[in-house]
């Protein structure tokens, strides 16, 4: 069986093999989304833009409510409450050692009853203690997230997680690093502050207006009981400077309903861009990707359409 130069293979004008260039930039573009689709799902926001996490839509969501995959027996205490939040925060600290004698705790094939073991006989990381947290407030029926505050690039296991809930009550977002007992609350009023107004203060060299509230294990932590006390971690470190938002959980932690074959809502995260660019590059390549294959695709349906009625003027 045979093909003519105008076969269905191979168009048959200078124009129509030219179609073949979009078509491969097309397919690449499409291979490099899918292996990086978890950097396309990240939305980046400057920090004058960044009021948006604060807020809710369908498009740009800023909490996803999730089902985790087991239970802890914590004491609850109503974090709505200043008293409430302080009890719940120093729970933490007697649930998992200070002393790290028992080595660091093991994430391979890690599980929801596994994690529990391991932070319960082994000093837990910042992650453990906002994960601790977020089942506080879904236990309660809040809305919460993690913040990570990350080194350039978002180098692995580099970096700070912290908690953020809505406290209807005062009906504002509420941050508390919880691996430190830590709440961060404007010096002067003595409120509790949300992240953006964080990072606008270390943008404008307010750091001074920022209190952390240890609450009794305020020796113990600028003595170095869990590393770097909160204060070194937000301001001495400049950690501030790449925060993250993040919405959604590990799977092995918690379960999200499913959105058009997806886990959860397509955004799962905010880079907030506090002074340049200092996030992971495969959160912008991805959205040049995107745009390149919109373009791309253009260009393919334009051009196939108007050589299509070409030949049926013929």
């Amino acid at each position: 069986m045979s093909f003519s130069a105008r076969g269905v293979f191979w168009p048959g004008t200078a124009a129509a093999r030219w179609l073949v260039i979009p078509c491969i930039i097309s397919i690449l573009l499409c291979v490099h989304l899918w292996q990086e689709r978890y950097f396309l799902r990240f939305i980046p926001l400057p920090l004058s833009w960044a009021h948006i996490v604060n807020e809710n839509s369908s498009i740009l969501p800023n909490n996803q409510p999730a089902q985790p995959n087991g239970k802890i027996d914590l004491p609850r205490h109503d974090i709505t409450t200043e008293d409430g939040l302080r009890k719940t925060l120093n729970s933490f600290q007697t649930f998992s050692p200070v002393s790290a004698i028992n080595g660091m705790p093991d994430y391979t094939e890690i599980t929801f009853a596994k994690w529990v073991s391991e932070i319960q006989a082994k000093a837990f990381f910042c992650t453990d203690a906002t994960q601790l947290f977020i089942l506080a407030a879904w236990v309660q029926g809040l809305k919460v997230r993690e913040w990570h505050l990350l080194s350039p690039g978002w180098p692995a296991g580099d970096g700070h997680s912290v908690a953020e809930f809505f406290n209807p009550v005062r009906g504002a977002w509420q941050l508390v690093d919880p691996q430190h007992a830590t709440i961060i609350k404007d010096r002067k009023t003595g409120q509790i502050l949300n992240m953006v107004e964080v990072l606008r203060r270390y943008k404008t060299g307010q750091q001074s207006e920022v209190a952390f509230d240890y609450g009794p294990y305020a020796t113990a932590m600028s003595n170095g009981a869990r590393g770097n006390s909160s204060e070194e971690l937000f301001f001495k470190l400049g950690l501030l400077s790449t925060p993250v938002l993040q919405l959604r959980q590990a799977t092995w932690f918690a379960e999200y309903a499913k959105t058009f074959l997806i886990s959860g809502n397509f955004v799962i995260g905010y880079p907030i861009v506090v002074d340049a660019w200092t996030h992971h590059g495969q959160v912008l390549w991805t959205k040049l990707s995107l745009l390149g294959l919109l373009i791309t695709g253009s260009i393919f349906l334009v051009a196939g359409l108007t050589l299509r009625r070409g030949r049926h003027d013929k």
